[in-house]
């Protein structure tokens, strides 16, 4: 059904179990009958309309729903203490429960969001609320230290630093400092801290980072607490799949820092529908980066079928959610008819392909294995990459890690400051670096297409008792453009517990013999690419990429208390007995 008009109820209260009242945006019908819910909770205000490009609560009301969009507690109209991540547990399964119970609620209650409320949908679902019946996770995560504060044992320093201080900051800020005479003062050194934030990136020891007006306890708990530390499980979530129990479309992109939490989550709930007779979970992956949904990706142009705008024909994101919903909600099933169950873009073709499962059916692994004469330094290096294993000694690779001079992030699944492009950013100038190794295949004669996980096998020395090693996939075009496809990054006092693709067992972390061997896995997560004839497929090896990672220091100190760094030489080796190399899963052309 549709309705011609919708009514907006503000500031709706909900009392939580500790007495706490959170307050939401109500879009409703203007007719009166019986319906679903689709409930949002967030911490960047129900009142700003940022997300209403992925998600109108309008066209949802006209649509037949009931939505409402509730500030997490502690957050702009809820009252209660802000404790991002803590208290949303409870919260979402109250809320949930009180959505229910709305006037003209059918009982039924769905959630949709993405990011800090994707997550917030996970977490009220493996509360097991009894009135939810379906989330909608997009660009999401499961655990914090597989891409949200940790990443192959190297913090994501640019994303956590320019999240609390560019969208958690401000509103605690106005709520501690509003009746003292400090606020002006305060207001202003935290505008100054965000418009010079990539300057404040360099600050080591990272204990020292600012935080005008004392309002981001958090961000130091974050900082200080390592792989190893028991302070995640509590958060965690990824060990909790078998408690969610409803349908669930997952919403992704190529280009997006979760995007292996979506992809995790979309394998382990197929798991969960299988055991459990309920509807398989569906997926959709764009070129897209976090939070965006546009066609322009970073400095690549993908076509405006894979905007969120139309999404090959089916309607824009939104309608993709409400066709879901009409299924599970309403027993709508024709509305999900013709529609693949797994809906994956491919880039360089630039098309989205339908498959009925993830990872796709007819992916196989191949290994391109890099060799040199001795000098990949470069784009103008002698390094190349191919499908056949070293079969003789060949000459090592080395290069110097300077942690006062990294490699400057450039492109790629960013959450930083638009002023550090994101997405696919060409990496030609960039790889003039010294610095950089660069292997590159022959020109292709036939398109290539990569779908599914993609990984490198290092084998590297260095004279450093820590430091670390970045790998990235790169396309390069005729014309010398170098794009980046996808990365990963390995801590070396970390590699055991990061010991191979998608499995991470937090270990104690040990230093490293200088100088010794090591064999390191770099998970790279995944993509949906096509290199298309007349192209060549490149790999970097480097070992910093900033601000996007913290600095590895070369000492063993961490950054977290220490500032004193030293230059290390770092050596790669590509021979009979150590064949570094990286791992595709190739499809052919449909």
């Amino acid at each position: 059904m549709t309705v011609s008009k919708v009514i907006v109820e503000h500031n709706v209260p909900a009392v939580m179990r500790d007495g706490t009242t959170l307050r939401a945006n109500i879009y409703r019908p203007s007719e009166k009958g019986n319906y679903p819910v689709l409930l949002a909770r967030l911490p960047y205000s129900k009142d700003l309309p940022i997300f209403h490009a992925y998600f109108d609560p309008i066209q949802a009301a006209k649509h037949g729903y009931i939505v409402v969009i509730q500030d997490s507690r502690g957050r702009f109209q809820s009252d209660g203490e802000w404790d991002p991540f803590v208290d949303e547990f409870n919260d979402g399964y109250d809320t949930v429960e009180w959505a229910a119970k709305l006037p003209d609620a059918d009982g039924q209650v769905a959630m949709w969001g993405i990011s800090y409320f994707g997550m917030t949908q996970w977490q009220a679902a493996v509360m097991q609320p009894p009135s939810l019946k379906a989330i909608v996770p997009g660009q999401t995560w499961g655990n914090y230290l597989t891409g949200v504060f940790w990443r192959g044992g190297a913090r994501e320093l640019g994303a956590l630093r320019h999240w609390v201080h560019s969208f958690l900051s401000w509103d605690t800020v106005l709520k501690k400092y509003r009746e003292s005479e400090k606020l002006p003062q305060i207001l202003a050194e935290n505008v100054a801290l965000v418009d010079n934030i990539t300057e404040t990136f360099k600050t080591t020891p990272l204990n020292d980072s600012p935080d005008p007006g004392d309002v981001l306890p958090y961000m130091y708990d974050w900082l200080k607490h390592s792989i190893t530390d028991s302070y995640w499980d509590e958060l965690n979530i990824d060990q909790r799949y078998d408690k969610v129990d409803v349908p669930n479309l997952h919403v992704g992109g190529w280009y997006d820092k979760f995007l292996n939490g979506t992809l995790e989550q979309y394998q382990a709930m197929k798991e969960q529908a299988l055991r459990l007779n309920i509807p398989l979970p569906r997926l959709v992956v764009g070129p897209w980066q976090h939070g965006t949904f546009d066609s322009f990706v970073g400095e690549e142009e993908f076509g405006f079928l894979s905007s969120g705008a139309l999404l090959n024909f089916g309607g824009n994101i939104t309608d993709q959610h409400l066709k879901f919903y009409d299924a599970i909600l309403k027993g709508e099933n024709a509305a999900l008819q013709n529609v693949p169950p797994v809906q994956i873009f491919v880039m360089g073709d630039n098309q989205w392909r339908g498959y009925e499962e993830w990872p796709v059916p007819d992916a196989k692994e191949e290994t391109l294995y890099f060799h040199s004469e001795g000098y990949a330094n470069t784009r103008f290096g002698n390094g190349h990459l191919n499908w056949e294993k070293p079969n003789t000694e060949e000459q090592h690779d080395t290069y110097l890690y300077d942690p006062e001079q990294p490699v400057p992030t450039k492109g790629g699944p960013l959450l930083l400051p638009a002023r550090v492009k994101g997405g696919a950013v060409d990496q030609s100038q960039l790889e003039e670096r010294s610095d950089i190794l660069c292997y590159t295949s022959e020109v292709l004669d036939q398109d290539y297409t990569v779908i599914g996980n993609v990984s490198a096998t290092l084998y590297a020395a260095s004279s450093a008792r820590d430091t670390d090693f970045v790998v990235r996939l790169v396309d390069v075009h005729p014309d010398g453009k170098a794009v980046n496809i996808t990365d990963g990054i390995i801590r070396a006092s970390a590699r055991e517990s990061y010991p191979e693709p998608g499995v991470f067992n937090p270990t104690n972390t040990s230093l490293i013999e200088p100088e010794r061997v090591y064999q390191y896995s770099v998970d790279m997560w995944a993509t949906a690419m096509t290199f298309k004839a007349g192209h060549r497929i490149r790999v970097e090896v480097s070992s910093s990429n900033f601000p996007r990672w913290d600095r590895n220091l070369n000492t063993g100190q961490d950054s977290l208390i220490s500032s004193e760094s030293q230059t290390a030489r770092q050596t790669i080796f590509h021979n009979q007995t150590y064949p570094s190399s990286i791992t595709l899963s190739v499809v052919q052309k449909q």
